[in-house]
């Protein structure tokens, strides 16, 4: 058990408030999820060591099993499902009874669904009588279920014959899910009075509705759903369709009502939805939002966001969503992480990115709700009217959610710049996870629920809605609707593959006459290209310099698969769509008659501009690959940036910044060029440039601090804030675009971060002015004061003040930056004392979830070396190891142990590790151990590579000679 402590700070007593904290005594506990999360500024995040082919992706890489899919001699027509719960209170068991209306399609004695722990009870096979109702019962079929395959087979004593329908009736019994946001499962939450309620929810994506009911849990075996749910008459039941009617009374238990609703259009089981709650509701229109009623403030924006992004997606796809679906509905679920589920009719969201309050939540909060609303939104689309027809095509889903999740907020806030952040959050984070030899290509194949889960990764996501953007910038957003709308017709209430798309797209094209494809080349040859194949180009541009003519200025182009670590030959074949300008005459606007391809490895062609003029290829870094060019042309545009670098359009500005570090990480450029082209910073005022260096100057400063050569890179950093840093206002401003608010923060914290000027002074005073007034800074930069005025030893007074702000809010989105700011102290008493909140038990931690638990002890050692002293010393002592394990796990003790072996550079930090290793003995494993030291060997090995050797060199001589570089 861990001791009680006391906050001692600059000759002052702990505060009351932080002493009332810290006397409970600290107890055992529990884990969490996620899916989408902004990254902190706050914390440094450190790149994982490339991983071996072996190791990445073991599952995808052996051959589907299709015994796990079922057999094809039925298939659903209807499902009436009916479930019994009593979640009101907290009892997790479950019954059902699911009437499965079905088809015979060949002869068969067996059927066959899908189940995941179900108690099966008792079956009956009916006929089907005369206007499709539940005839007599014709017999009892013995049944059995294979954990494996999870396929639960019935058994008949005759043949179904093809063509003949029938009724199944199964009657089951299960357990909620402990909130582990799969299948149906139950949460909780604290009400105004403190009084914990709880809920059930379903998410049965990708392959967990088979854990609620038995059922053909295969996405193209879609059926209609009519469903009834018995509940506590104190709570309500929501579904994907809207009520029929109000409550009946169920004649069982007068304290129970039965909720009934309407028939579903035709749709997968996977979009099946629930649940059961006593949450507040609030109506706009044909949209609800439902939430808990002590944030029900919290839900007016999300009402708003959704009635404006719906309408503006309908209009823009041309096929309204209410063509197929009565309402929309919202429903924010307290501890379900920062994830969304986009169940038609019925979208499930993590609390933190449904709920807004303006009040206390900033601008990147507000952009998180309506970009992941927009996300979900197109999925009514895109995976709801029409299913991949197996996983394997799952980037049909999520591409196309990703591309207008930006895209649809943009409409609907055309004043948000939501798609001025695509390039940089979504291209450039495809980049880095498909530049290994060893990823999947978008099209890829899978058996097991295990590696059908697999499938939900960056590829589906960043990757192909990367790609699909730059089919649709290249066919042009014109043809691209009418394409979209083709294959939406043809495919719709059913299952499509690759084919169904590119089929639509080629009829668009075909009846628009325009000629935007090579010769003979159809659009699925196009994008099977990019679909079937792992991975992503390199364009390479070379220029042939010396002609006095526009046909002697020769570009050879070339192509190669871009990989982070190695060069292979390959011998695919990407069609690559390119534009490019000159300095002569810089357009850098994408226009899809501009394009030209290359379908070949190499190909030359000639340009107008100028040996002396730069020449950019991407415009706007539309398509999906990395360009280097020829030494002379690098120095060209390094030039350029320097002298002017607003004649280079905002994002291949932020495309040459990222395409040039990453070439350099690669071994393709000198590390050298890399740094000069990024010391044009200096005079660089827009957002996307400056987040694209930002994995730069983060990767430079992992490396180098601690070490003699860190005050050379600080000295690089500061003379890149010189000139914008000190035109930057404290203070909020009601005229500030929302990129021009996360350049502000985003320069504050490495303005803070490297010592510049009064960075840190200007953020103790602001923190100690608001807590002296007790009056919370303004969410747009509470990041920024919180966080580095804490760091500057703002004092106890303001830590608790900061520490009763989490203590006190509901607000979940909100809670998370007060835990990232409350990380920053660099004080290790109250360090010690946050981490030991992360353990706490009693009433005074009853609201925390297990997901802000692990992310205090995960903030204390990403924001500071501080910090990470903080946690050796805490794990350090036997008894809290003890506890530390019982309540967060041992993955979070081992998490914790690979953190700070990331984060040791020097002999003394190296020291420090290996006597919290002697200290910790057998409770890390020997594996954990020896990883631990190869990766402390090999952040002191990097500065005897080349690498290390050209930046330690690079940042000395600019720190001493800087006007020569």
């Amino acid at each position: 058990m861990v001791s009680p402590k006391t906050v001692v700070g600059g000759g002052g007593l702990l505060l009351v408030a932080m002493a009332v904290l810290l006397a409970n005594p600290v107890t055992a506990g529990r884990p969490a999820w996620k899916w989408l999360v902004e990254p902190s500024d706050v914390t440094l995040a450190f790149e994982e060591e490339p991983t071996t082919s072996e190791n990445l992706y073991p599952s995808r890489r052996q051959p589907v099993d299709e015994t796990y899919r079922l057999p094809t001699s039925t298939a659903p027509v209807h499902y009436h499902l009916a479930l019994r719960t009593a979640i009101h209170e907290n009892n997790r068991q479950f019954s059902g009874t699911v009437t499965i209306h079905l088809q015979v399609l060949e002869a068969t004695t067996t059927i066959v669904v899908l189940n995941r722990r179900l108690t099966i009870q008792r079956a009956a096979l009916h006929e089907e009588a005369t206007g499709g109702t539940v005839g007599p019962e014709l017999e009892q079929p013995t049944f059995a279920t294979d954990t494996r395959t999870e396929h639960l087979t019935f058994t008949l004593s005759r043949v179904l014959q093809p063509g003949s329908h029938y009724f199944l009736r199964i009657e089951f019994q299960g357990t909620l899910q402990n909130n582990n946001n799969m299948g149906f499962f139950a949460s909780s939450y604290l009400d105004q009075n403190g009084v914990r309620r709880y809920l059930a929810s379903s998410k049965f994506e990708p392959t967990h509705a088979r854990s609620a009911f038995p059922c053909y849990d295969e996405p193209l075996l879609k059926a209609t759903f009519e469903l009834e749910i018995t509940h506590s008459m104190s709570y309500n039941a929501v579904a994907n369709m809207p009520m029929v009617g109000t409550p009946v009374p169920d004649p069982d238990n007068v304290n129970y009502v039965t909720s009934k609703f309407q028939v579903s259009p035709k749709m997968s089981t996977y979009l099946l939805a629930f649940a059961v709650s006593d949450f507040a509701i609030r109506t706009a229109g044909q949209q609800t939002v439902y939430a808990r009623s002590n944030v029900f403030d919290e839900t007016a924006f999300p009402l708003e966001a959704g009635n404006r992004i719906l309408d503006a997606l309908s209009t823009y796809m041309d096929v309204s969503y209410y063509d197929y679906m009565p309402k929309m509905t919202q429903i924010a679920i307290p501890d379900r992480g920062t994830g969304a589920m986009e169940n038609w009719g019925l979208v499930a969201y993590g609390e933190p990115v449904l709920l807004f309050n303006p009040a206390i939540n900033s601008y990147r909060n507000k952009k998180s709700v309506t970009t992941i609303i927009a996300h979900e939104y197109a999925h009514q689309w895109f995976g709801n009217l029409v299913s991949p027809n197996w996983w394997e095509f799952i980037w049909l889903n999520e591409g196309f959610a990703t591309v207008y999740e930006y895209y649809a907020a943009q409409l609907a806030y055309p004043e948000g710049e939501f798609w001025e952040l695509f390039t940089v959050e979504v291209i450039q984070n495809a980049f880095a996870a498909d530049a290994s030899e060893t990823v999947r290509p978008m099209n890829w194949n899978a058996g097991s629920p295990d590696e059908i889960a697999a499938l939900f990764d960056t590829v589906a996501y960043d990757k192909s809605g990367s790609v699909l953007n730059m089919f649709r910038e290249v066919l042009g957003d014109e043809n691209w609707r009418a394409g979209l709308k083709t294959y939406m017709g043809a495919r719709q209430l059913d299952g499509a593959v690759a084919d169904d798309l590119y089929a639509g797209l080629q009829a668009a094209l075909v009846a628009s006459g325009v000629g935007l494809l090579p010769a003979g080349v159809t659009v699925r040859q196009l994008m099977d290209s990019w679909t079937s194949a792992a991975g992503f180009p390199l364009l390479n541009v070379y220029r042939t310099y010396g002609g006095e003519t526009e046909t002697d200025r020769g570009v050879i182009l070339s192509q190669e698969r871009f990989l982070s670590n190695r060069q292979l030959p390959n011998n695919h074949v990407f069609h690559i769509p390119y534009d490019f300008t000159g300095g002569n005459a810089p357009n850098f606007t994408p226009s899809p008659a501009q394009f030209r391809w290359l379908s070949s490895k190499a190909a030359k062609i000639s340009t107008s501009v100028p040996d002396n003029q730069w020449l950019i290829f991407n415009r706007q870094q539309t398509g999906y690959y990395r360009v280097n060019y020829d030494a002379h042309n690098w120095e060209l545009i390094v030039a350029a940036l320097h002298d002017n670098p607003m004649q280079i359009h905002r994002r291949n500005r932020a495309q040459l910044v990222n395409d040039v570090y990453n070439l350099a990480r690669a071994d393709r450029v000198d590390f050298a060029l890399a740094l000069r082209l990024m010391a044009y910073l200096r005079k660089e005022t827009e957002y996307a440039p400056w987040t694209a260096a930002g994995s730069a100057l983060t990767y430079f400063h992992n490396k180098l601090r601690g070490t003699p050569n860190f005050e050379h890179f600080r000295l690089y950093v500061n003379r890149l804030l010189a000139d914008i840093y000190p035109t930057l206002a404290l203070t909020e401003r009601p005229e500030e675009t929302m990129l021009q608010r996360y350049l502000k923060q985003f320069l504050t914290t490495w303005a803070c971060r490297v010592g510049y000027g009064d960075c840190l002074e200007q953020m103790r005073q602001a923190l100690v002015a608001a807590q002296q007034a007790n009056t919370p800074v303004h969410p747009d930069v509470a990041t920024a004061v919180y966080c580095n005025g804490l760091a500057a030893d703002a004092g106890n007074d303001a830590f608790v003040w900061v520490y009763e702000q989490f203590k006190n809010s509901n607000n979940q989105a909100y809670r998370t930056v007060l835990i990232d700011a409350l990380a920053c102290s660099r004080n290790p008493t109250q360090l010690s004392s946050f981490i030991t909140v992360a353990l706490g038990t009693g009433s005074e931690f009853d609201g925390m979830l297990a997901t802000e638990r692990t992310r205090i002890v995960s903030a204390v050692y990403g924001a500071s070396r501080e910090g990470v002293d903080a946690v050796i010393d805490f794990l350090s002592v036997p008894s809290q190891v003890t506890e530390f394990v019982q309540r967060l796990g041992q993955s979070a003790l081992n998490s914790a142990v690979s953190n700070i072996a990331s984060r040791t550079n020097n002999q003394q930090e190296l020291d420090r590790l290996n006597a919290l290793l002697t200290s910790l003995g057998s409770n890390v494993s020997e594996t954990v151990a020896n990883s631990v030291r190869a990766t402390v060997q090999n952040n002191f090995n990097w500065f005897t590579t080349l690498e290390g050797v050209v930046v330690t060199d690079f940042f000395e001589k600019f720190a001493t000679t800087p006007q020569e570089l």
